[in-house]
């Protein structure tokens, strides 16, 4: 086990042949440089500063092509570097081929040997360590063993011939099997099993080599939504058995929020937050992190606030809670963005300081019933927010039409506030009651 440490990675790729664009006349010392044709690469990756504690479980989630299977594979050594350092222990890793990273990487498409049965896909890293150290030391009798190993190899498991190395191998799959659940079927080939029977010898691969660090590449992206459930619990499960660094990319939020002792979040190729994952919920850094984390997402509304603590959106009129004073003056006339999200708009009654809300679409699930409404005036004849919908738990008791006119509070401790040109998040200096003060 070891702590993975990356250091200012860069990734970029090389434009395509012949693809180039012309630049842009640069400002220097007052004089205009002239434009030129010149290439330009595709940054995937900038300036990456990450540490994962040895043993902790992290997660690496994002939407689709933000860089999170790129990080992965240059902490692999599948991809070279651009610029960066990555250590795994007390190494530095850089220049090391993968198979001398001590690294195992669990796949997406599970990566099984078709023609092997399961117990030779588990046994294959094994196997392949043990050739290459007795390379230096093979001889006539190594090569005797081999052959008897390989020649009884079909035969039933009384009348094989075992090597001392291959006794060490059985000894380890046999064990990773049973922790895994599989062991009934060490004989079948991948194409007799299920994908979630797939994806458990392909953890069963990793596991059986014993690496210092696991890489998790959406082992979960193939299975149905009930196999999902059920085997990120077992990984999670196995992960805090063996007590191994683990480094897991998901791109979706709800298995994020349920594995992680920490997630970072990805967005165009750099970090925005990296956090546990309430922090993450409850203490969003940006717009893009208060978005991506949580589902249905929050809302947000733009509002016009007004000092001392007044905030406006048409004849929608809130008084904030008196921490918000200080932080907010400077937004005074201003527009800014409320975040709000939908299990924290209550049910109400019609009044000036609630939203009033125009139904338009429901979703029951029985356990919870979620709302897509449009934020309208007061007298629900003119709609406040073009092409925006508010998304809103209510309770599943509670029997709504479409079109229907409804009055949601908010939960004052509940609201966010995010500066409309740099989408940073703004926190209170003092807030003692809220959930979502930082602690550390």
């Amino acid at each position: 086990m070891a702590k993975v440490v990356l250091e200012k990675v860069y990734k970029s790729f090389p434009p395509r042949k012949g693809e180039s664009v012309a630049s842009a006349a640069n400002t220097e010392m007052g004089q205009h440089r002239p434009t030129v044709e010149r290439s330009r690469d595709t940054n995937v990756l900038r300036r990456i500063n990450l540490t994962v504690a040895d043993g902790e479980f992290m997660v690496l989630v994002g939407p689709s092509g933000c860089g999170k299977s790129t990080l992965m594979r240059l902490i692999a050594g599948l991809e070279p570097m651009t610029a960066g350092n990555i250590w795994v222990g007390d190494r530095l890793v850089n220049g090391l081929p993968p198979k001398a990273r001590d690294i195992a990487m669990v796949f997406q498409n599970y990566a099984l040997y078709p023609h092997m049965s399961v117990y030779d896909n588990i046994a294959f890293g094994l196997r392949r360590r043990s050739t290459r150290e007795n390379n230096k030391s093979s001889n006539v009798s190594q090569m005797a063993e081999n052959l008897l190993v390989g020649v009884t190899k079909k035969l039933p498991t009384r009348l094989r011939y075992l090597s001392d190395k291959e006794r060490d191998v059985d000894e380890r799959v046999t064990s990773v099997a049973q922790l895994l659940e599989i062991d009934t079927l060490l004989q079948r080939l991948p194409k007799q099993l299920s994908g979630g029977q797939r994806q458990r010898v392909s953890l069963g691969r990793a596991i059986a080599r014993n690496p210092q660090v696991f890489l998790m590449d959406e082992p979960l992206s193939n299975l149905d939504a009930k196999l999902r459930t059920e085997t990120r619990a077992q990984i999670v499960k196995l992960q805090r058995q063996l007590g191994t660094t683990t480094i897991y990319v998901t791109h979706d939020q709800t298995e994020a929020m349920t594995m992680g002792d920490r997630i970072a979040i990805l967005d165009r190729g750099q970090l925005q937050q990296v956090a546990p994952p309430l922090e993450l919920y409850n203490r969003p850094v940006n717009r893009f992190v208060a978005e991506f984390i949580g589902s249905p997402r929050m809302n947000f509304i733009p509002v016009e606030f007004h000092a001392p603590l007044l905030i406006t959106n048409g004849e929608f009129r809130l008084t904030l809670p008196e921490y918000w004073g200080s932080v907010m003056q400077k937004y005074d006339g201003r527009t800014i963005l409320l975040g709000i999200r939908p299990e924290h708009l209550i049910l109400s009654v019609p009044a000036n300081k609630n939203l009033p809300l125009q139904v338009e679409l429901v979703e029951n699930l029985g356990n919870e019933t979620y709302l897509g409404a449009k934020l309208t005036d007061v007298n629900f004849q003119q709609t406040l927010l073009a092409n925006h919908t508010v998304q809103v738990r209510v309770p599943p008791d509670k029997s709504v039409r479409l079109g229907e006119q409804l009055w949601f509070s908010l939960t004052p401790e509940k609201i966010y506030f995010f500066d409309p040109d740099t989408e940073l998040a703004i926190y209170p200096k003092t807030s003692p009651s809220l959930p979502f003060e930082n602690k550390h």
